[in-house]
């Protein structure tokens, strides 16, 4: 005898229930009450075995027939949910209202540096299993990469020349580290940074263009004269050094950015970087930040805590090319840039010994994670233009 529907239905619902399927929850959160052939279609989306001892209410052939219109949905469904943070160009908007600045007059270290003894780091080329304690507005991992794959976003375009497309996110994904593929967690943090570490290069490239165009001007207005002032003031230069402004006002390649970030941040699955959007380790003294869980009882610095990750980029850099403990670094690209050549993450990490603790073993650390994930196939990439392109 076959058992009433609303039993086999309120089976299918536990089900989705148990897996956290992202689509089932989007539903469920709006009162949308679905029907068992919709919620058989969900967990044989995501490849989950329909209830046991329970008939499919469909056939493989009928799911076979119905995956592409599925996929669509599908698509308008993480569109909407991820509609706050895709927006090509609100990181513009948003990086502005940031408060979390950071103090500039600290050296980060790396959040995996054992603060008992602080020369022991054992490279491991895994991800950290900090648990995701995150609402359900932010994105989880498995919807965004079906959105990247909607989209046509992926790794190995890029890497043969083609263009980044402009996906902006304000938050790692929920659920990265629950993705089972070591790669898998890899790619999708670099396609979440690399925008990102782009974007602020060219805000950076925009900015130097002009620096150079008014060191050449015999007659520079009150207003460019102000804006010089200004960026001045930020790279902490004396004012008319147009030399030493240009040493400091250039881009970090990506293969270094994406580098540093996979290493301080367990490629985004640290603490820091899901609950403060921490990805680059960068320390600080005031009352706002994450206290490290193994900091020495005799020391009182906190992990800044920032509102989006693209603050944490633009901070990071900002450290770089003005901490005096980054001179070399700045030098190096100096000289690079004067001989036309394309700035090198591997060269310029030779020079942030001073980034860490560990000192040259961090180096080495980044050099690595350079050379196994290919990381320099990004130094030469582009951003696709937006419409909403800060040019200030």
């Amino acid at each position: 005898m076959n058992k009433p529907k609303y039993v086999y239905l309120n089976h299918l619902i536990l089900t989705a229930k148990k897996h956290q399927l992202e689509e089932f929850l989007f539903y469920e959160s709006r009162g949308k009450q679905l029907t068992a052939k919709q919620l058989e279609l969900i967990l044989l989306k995501n490849g989950i075995p329909l209830p046991i001892d329970e008939t499919p209410r469909i056939s493989k052939k009928e799911y076979t027939k119905n995956t592409l219109s599925n996929l669509f949905q599908a698509a308008a469904l993480v569109s909407a949910i991820f509609a706050f943070v895709l927006l090509p160009g609100i990181i513009q908007q948003n990086t502005s209202q940031v408060k979390s600045i950071y103090s500039q007059n600290k050296i980060s270290v790396p959040s995996t540096t054992d603060s008992k003894d602080k020369t022991k780091v054992v490279y491991q080329d895994q991800f950290f299993t900090q648990r995701d304690t995150r609402n359900f507005n932010t994105p989880h991992a498995r919807s965004v990469l079906s959105l990247f794959e909607e989209l046509e976003y992926n790794l190995k375009d890029i890497r043969s020349g083609k263009p980044v497309k402009p996906v902006f996110f304000t938050q790692i994904p929920r659920g990265i580290n629950e993705l089972e593929n070591i790669n898998a967690r890899k790619e999708l943090f670099i396609q979440i940074v690399l925008p990102l570490i782009l974007s602020e290069n060219q805000d950076i490239l925009i900015e130097r263009k002009k620096i150079i165009l008014l060191s050449k001007s015999r007659q520079i207005t009150l207003k460019d004269s102000d804006w010089l002032k200004t960026v001045f003031k930020r790279y902490q230069v004396e004012f008319g050094n147009f030399d030493e402004l240009l040493k400091r006002a250039d881009i970090i390649p990506p293969s270094l950015a994406i580098a540093q970030a996979a290493y301080e941040s367990g490629w985004g699955t640290s603490r820091f970087a899901l609950e403060g959007n921490s990805l680059f380790g960068q320390r600080t003294w005031s009352t706002a930040g994450l206290v490290p869980k193994e900091r020495d009882d005799n020391e009182t610095f906190k992990v800044t805590k920032f509102d989006i990750i693209r603050a944490s980029v633009k901070a990071y850099k900002t450290n770089l090319n003005t901490h005096k403990v980054y001179k070399e670094l700045r030098e190096e690209r100096y000289n690079m840039r004067n001989q036309n050549k394309v700035i090198s993450g591997l060269e310029l990490a030779k020079h942030l010994d001073d980034y860490s603790e560990i000192k040259d073993k961090y180096t080495l650390f980044l050099e690595k994670i350079i050379e196994q994930n290919s990381l320099t196939d990004f130094d030469k990439s582009i951003l696709l233009p937006t419409e909403k392109i800060n040019l200030a």
